[in-house]
Order: C-alpha cells, then sequence, then structure tokens
C-alpha cells in the first residue's frame, strides 16, 4: 500500500472511531501523535467523557500543538474546563496568554473581554468580596509552596497599597522555589505600579537587579513587532509553524524577562523560534539556527504552571 494509502485509511478509521464515539481505541491508536487534528479529537474525546482533569492535562502537554490549528475552539474549551473545575487563578493565568497571541480575529478578542468578565464574576461569587487577610499574604509571598495560593496571591495584589508589600515581594522576586512565571507576574505588577527603585529578581537561576519604573513592559519592547514580523516571513506562508513560533516567542519572553533577549538580534531570534517550531511540528528545517538550542534549553527549563 503506498504512504499516502496507509496515511488516509489511518485517518478516516480515527474519525470513524470518533464518530462511533469509541473513544478509548481512538486514543490508544493516536498514541502520542503531534498532529493537531489528531490532538484535537483526543481533547473533543476527553472532553464528551466528562475527564475534565485529564482534558487540561491533555492541553497541557500539547496546547502549542493545538493553538496552531485550533486557537479559538481550543480557547473556549479551556476556559469551559477551568471555570468548571472552579479554578479560576489558572484560568486568569491563561487568558493572560492567550491575550498575548497573535491577533487572530475580531471574535477572538470580544471573546476575551467576555471572558475576563466571566471569570471575575464567578470567581466572586464562590470567594465573596474578601480579600485575603494582609497577614497571609505576607506569608504566602514569603514562605508559601502551593501554587493555587501563589496564584490567588499575586492576583490580588493589585488590591493592596504597595508600600506595605514591597518588602514581602523583594523577599518573593528572590526565592527559587516558586515557578519562574510567578516572579515574572510580580514583577509586571511592579512595571506596571511604576514602582521606582532599584530590586532583586531571580532570572535564569541568576540575581538580576533592575528599577521596575525605568524597564519596557514584557511585550512593549520596540523590537518585539519586527521579530513577530520576522518570524511570519521565515514561515513562507505555513500558518502552523508562524503560530508555533509566537507562541513560543511569547513564552520565552516570559521566561526570560527582564534580560533583553533582543542583543541576540532580530534575525537571529525570529530565524531560532521559525526552527524550533518546526521541529515540533516534525518538520525538517531548511536552515541552521545556533541560538536555537540556547532558546530551547530556557523554555525546557520552565515546566507548566500545574494549579
Amino acid at each position: 500500500m503506498c504512504d499516502f494509502c496507509y496515511i488516509m485509511l489511518h485517518v478516516n478509521k480515527i474519525e470513524e472511531l470518533f464518530e462511533q464515539k469509541n473513544f478509548d481505541l481512538m486514543i490508544k491508536l493516536i498514541g502520542d501523535s503531534h498532529d493537531s487534528k489528531e490532538r484535537f479529537l483526543v481533547l473533543s474525546a476527553l472532553v464528551q467523557q466528562g475527564k475534565r482533569k485529564e482534558a487540561l492535562d491533555e492541553i497541557d502537554r500539547y496546547q502549542p500543538v493545538l493553538e496552531t490549528s485550533y486557537p479559538f475552539q481550543l480557547m473556549k474549551m479551556h476556559f469551559e474546563l477551568l471555570l468548571s473545575e472552579k479554578l479560576y487563578d489558572e484560568a486568569r493565568i491563561k487568558l493572560r496568554h492567550y491575550e498575548n497571541l497573535p491577533y487572530i480575529s475580531q471574535e477572538v478578542e470580544e471573546f476575551l473581554r467576555e471572558m475576563k468578565k466571566r471569570i471575575e464574576d464567578e470567581a466572586h461569587q464562590k470567594k465573596g468580596s474578601n480579600l485575603i487577610p494582609l497577614d497571609e499574604v505576607f506569608e504566602t509571598l514569603e514562605t508559601g509552596t502551593t501554587p493555587s495560593e501563589i496564584a490567588q496571591t499575586i492576583f490580588q495584589l493589585k488590591n493592596y497599597n504597595i508600600n506595605l508589600l514591597i518588602d514581602s515581594i523583594r523577599v518573593f522576586l528572590k526565592r527559587r522555589d516558586v515557578h519562574p512565571n510567578f516572579r515574572t507576574y510580580v514583577l509586571i505588577y511592579l512595571v506596571d505600579q511604576k514602582y521606582d527603585s532599584e530590586i532583586s529578581v531571580v532570572v535564569q537561576d541568576k540575581m538580576v537587579v533592575v528599577n521596575p519604573a525605568k524597564i519596557t513592559p514584557p511585550f512593549m519592547h520596540e523590537d518585539f513587532n519586527e521579530v513577530c514580523h520576522q518570524i511570519t516571513l521565515f514561515s513562507n506562508g505555513d500558518t502552523s509553524i508562524t503560530e508555533t513560533a509566537l507562541h513560543l516567542f511569547n513564552c520565552y519572553i516570559l521566561d526570560t524577562y527582564p534580560i533583553d533577549i533582543y542583543q541576540d538580534g532580530i534575525i537571529e531570534l525570529a530565524q531560532a523560534f521559525v526552527y524550533i517550531a518546526m521541529g515540533y511540528l516534525q518538520q525538517k528545517p531548511t536552515f541552521d539556527s545556533s541560538l536555537a538550542s540556547k532558546i530551547q534549553e530556557i523554555l525546557d527549563k520552565t515546566p507548566p504552571i500545574k494549579i
């Protein structure tokens, strides 16, 4: 049998099993495939079976693949799963992620605005209007280790006077036992607050000293849009490569902020993310990238946030 015929037979069999709701066999046949359509069928099957936690695990593992072809469908399914599990803090984190993706459509923009309000409305119904007591905020920032508690705390920081929190925030930013993206979110909070004093933060296992009032927010650097543009050009019209590369670029920014990644060069960065994206999509790159391995190592060192 020719390779193409075999592939089509496999695809037809997978779709037939899905339509027959023979989900277990379908998932077994798909295995660890990185094909975006097959991964979306697995996710849809888990949701239909009511296996919400397994579905969330599926998204955590294959989100870059799913986003290449089904970004809007993924968003809708992802938020329904998170809210059904009352994972409001993780929903806020994912909302920020999806808001930072390249523009998809006006429909998506409106959906994300509505989702932002819905998350807060549902979280408010669950938690009421009471803020976390200050002594608990201090304790979580300085010694807390439970991701859900840390997430809940850092998303409430804007409700307090920054001068009351700053000593505990200084401790938090130097902690090496919390997820690096949590440190990034707190640093961004200080940037948004225009906190005008030097502060130390652990970035990529090194202590970096910055003044939040004098650094640029992570996605507002003057070179950000140009790297995105070059990624699109190097992708040669392949939207799957473009979307995956842009997603990885956004992740890399959060993993390295406030380090100036643009010193590596706009073209070099764009090529590196396209190179890595092609590998994720099991395509053979047509060029070399000396920067790709360095970036891949940093991406690999940052695990998904589990709440």
